[in-house]
């Protein structure tokens, strides 16, 4: 039987896994239309070319906007510079250039308060790099101008570059700068130099303070303290104390921007160390203005100003309405000031698109919560002892000696600029047309031309220098200098406009016993108060005529002292208060009041002393006496005066509460007398060493140590 094919056994199959069925698929929603995008305005446009413009044009129309307004002042002989400005700044940095071109350095001037330590004063702004070249070419009315034109011009640029850091919008930033630099403020203390110069300062300030935070911190930090530096050494304390102010403000808005549990302590810290650090430098770098400076407010008036009792200079709130009307207390542009005592302290206008630009532009988040701090804490604060945050901000260091907190001002003028610029740009984002910004800017160039320049009278002097001052300086000069002996001096009251500015004495180089200014020795002060009750203490200061002002008569005095004399009785006291008490009764002819340690044994009232050498800061006196005696020296007694007697150091001390005296050593000889501030030294070492240290942080580079490394591995 044949067999078929042989068949393979079936093999096993294994069993399929079980297959999950696939979840059902989810319908996929509709697709929603992408909404149309919207165009970015022109302003930041992606073309190389619109950049490029704006970037050049932003500072060129500050350059032809501040020109505009301070070019009728600058170059027409039919205008004047008006009040501190004619009667402070110009005559004392002219009297500075003229010295210095005579080869003298003035630390002591001999024509206002019967002597005065003048390069001590701070206002004069000797030291001030901004007012150099000024010094070197003289300092007439009109280049005063050029001065005011400088510091509005560094306001408007300062004011721009920090608009655009905060704001990145161009128009928006000369608009900031514009709002700024030609604000009221501005307009307002046009007589005012060292004010306009360290506000000039201010966003300058804050912007390198800014840029410390995000990048090279340690250089943008020593530029701000150079800022700072230069901000002191403009000479106006006030206005620079409230920029320093603004930094902590501003520091402030800063650290807490973001809630206190998203950044650390340690962030915060910085922050305001940067904000610290600024300051001191600047404090540091000015200290051979300072150091002196201190040392005249320590024996000036000033010492007895207290602020928590002064309440002129405050903010009243009906002045606010100058920001939209700017002839409100009238004066400004026509009529008479009806509105509070200084018109320069109540005028805030800054064109009429500023406020309401300002209001839209608190729909920025961001620069609101940076910016209301600027505005609203110095206005609280300047509207002083009813609204209460005066009366804690007068307790801190700096602030107990300071009035008129009104002249914190230029902090809200800057915060409200800065709001305005972020108005124009939400205005632009919501409008988007190429020319809006530009015709936003031509309608406030040509508000900010007419109302703080064309016609407004705070800006400058209608009619010229010389009929508005000069013509009453030449009578001075005729009628006083020409004929005033030498060693003498002519009184007349304070604040004595007959005579044209008020500091007219140093444009005539005429001793008299008053003068201008707010560092006025104390001691001075209580003798001319003293004075007024008894007259016989014009003798003292060696006066030979005085302004009768009563019958506006020069009167002589016949019973005035020789300059260096000898008196016949001492009459010692304990202290300066006594002398003041005694001051009333004093007769000089024969009387002198000396400190009770002054050991005399007899004085030789017979003696003789003859002004020998006299010049700024020197006298020498030859002398003849039978014992050691008193020599009276009728100069203002200040520290730093030395003295020296045949070869001999000896001590000068007060006479008559507020004159000089020396004791000389029996016999005939010479008695040197010179002057040497204290403080100037070591203050200008400290200034010289921190300079050097600034520039050599700003000239180091770190070397490449890590490309270094690479390009030897290879």
């Amino acid at each position: 039987m044949a067999k078929g094919p042989r068949k393979n056994p079936p093999a096993k199959l294994k069993a399929s896994p079980k297959v999950k069925p696939a979840p059902p698929v989810k319908p996929t929603p509709p697709v929603k239309p992408t909404p149309p995008v919207k165009p970015s305005p022109p302003v930041e446009p992606s073309r190389k070319s619109g950049v490029d413009r704006w970037t050049l044009l932003g500072p060129a129309i500050l350059v032809v906007m501040t020109l505009a307004c301070y070019w009728v002042p600058m170059t027409s002989s039919q205008t004047s510079i008006l009040w501190d400005a004619a009667d402070y700044h110009r005559p004392v940095q002219d009297y500075l250039s003229q010295e210095l071109h005579a080869g003298r350095i003035p630390f002591w001037t001999p024509y206002p308060w019967a002597g005065y330590p003048f390069l001590a004063d701070p206002q004069v702004g000797a030291w001030c790099p901004l007012n150099w070249p000024f010094f070197l070419l003289g300092v007439a009315p009109r280049a005063l101008v050029v001065e005011h034109w400088l510091a509005a011009l560094q306001a408007c640029l300062g004011a721009y570059f920090l608009t655009f850091r905060l704001v990145r919008h161009r128009p928006a930033a000369v608009l900031a700068g514009l709002c700024y630099g030609l604000s009221g403020f501005f307009v307002g203390n046009a007589a005012h130099t060292g004010v306009l110069q360290t506000v000039a300062c201010m966003p300058w300030l804050l912007l390198l303070f800014d840029r410390a935070l995000t990048s090279n911190a340690l250089r943008n930090t020593v530029l701000g303290g150079l800022a700072a530096g230069l901000m002191i050494l403009a000479g106006h304390f006030q206005t620079a104390l409230y920029s320093f102010l603004a930094l902590g403000l501003f520091a402030a808005a800063r650290a807490f921007e973001q809630p206190w549990f998203s950044q650390p302590l340690r962030s915060r810290a910085r922050i305001f160390g940067i904000a610290l650090a600024i300051p001191v430098i600047g404090t540091l770098i000015s200290a051979i203005a300072t150091a002196p400076g201190l040392e005249l407010t320590a024996y000036s008036i000033r010492t007895a100003l207290k602020a928590i009792n002064r309440t002129e200079g405050e903010l009243p709130l009906e002045a606010l309405a100058t920001l939209v009307y700017p002839n409100f207390f009238g004066g400004v542009i026509s009529g008479r000031y009806r509105g509070p005592f200084d018109i320069t302290q109540y005028y805030y206008y800054a064109g009429i698109l500023m406020v309401p630009l300002a209001i839209l532009g608190l729909r920025n988040r961001a620069l609101r919560w940076t910016v209301l701090p600027l505005i609203v804490v110095p206005i609280w604060y300047a509207m002083g002892h009813s609204a209460g945050l005066f009366l804690l901000i007068v307790r801190l260091p700096g602030f107990s000696s300071v009035r008129a907190p009104v002249n914190v001002w230029f902090l809200p003028s800057l915060g409200l600029a800065l709001l305005a610029a972020a108005g124009l740009k939400t205005l632009h984002e919501k409008w988007p047309v190429r020319w809006l910004p530009a015709m936003v800017l031509l309608i406030l160039s040509a508000d900010l031309f007419y109302f703080q320049s064309a016609v407004n009278r705070l800006a400058y002097g209608r009619a010229s220098y010389q009929r508005t001052y000069g013509d009453r300086e030449d009578r001075f000069r005729q009628g006083v200098t020409l004929h005033l002996p030498r060693l003498t001096r002519f009184e007349e009251p304070e604040m004595n406009i007959r005579f044209g500015p008020l500091s007219h004495f140093l444009d005539a180089r005429t001793e008299v016993t008053n003068g201008y200014g707010p560092l006025r020795l104390a001691r001075y002060t209580d003798y001319t108060d003293a004075m007024k009750e008894n007259p016989r203490l014009r003798d003292g200061l060696n006066v030979i005529w005085w302004l009768d002002v009563k019958s506006d008569i020069i009167r002589s005095n016949p019973g005035l002292l020789p300059r260096a004399n000898f008196p016949q009785e001492l009459v010692p006291v304990q202290s300066a208060g006594e002398s003041k008490q005694r001051l009333l009764k004093l007769d000089q002819t024969r009387q002198a009041l000396v400190p009770a340690e002054v050991a005399v044994a007899a004085q030789d009232g017979n003696g003789v002393a003859q002004v020998r050498e006299y010049a700024p800061g020197h006298y020498r006196i030859h002398y003849r006496c039978a014992s050691p005696s008193v020599l009276r020296v009728g100069n203002a007694y200040f520290p730093g005066w030395t003295a020296v007697a045949g070869g001999q150091a000896i001590e000068v001390f007060p006479v008559d509460h507020a004159l000089m005296g020396v004791v000389v050593p029996a016999g005939e000889g010479d008695v040197d007398l010179d002057y040497h501030s204290r403080y100037f030294l070591p203050g200008a070492l400290v200034s010289l060493i921190t300079l050097l240290a600034c520039l050599g942080i700003l000239a180091w580079r770190p070397l490449p140590f890590r490309t270094a490394k690479a390009g030897a591995a290879t």
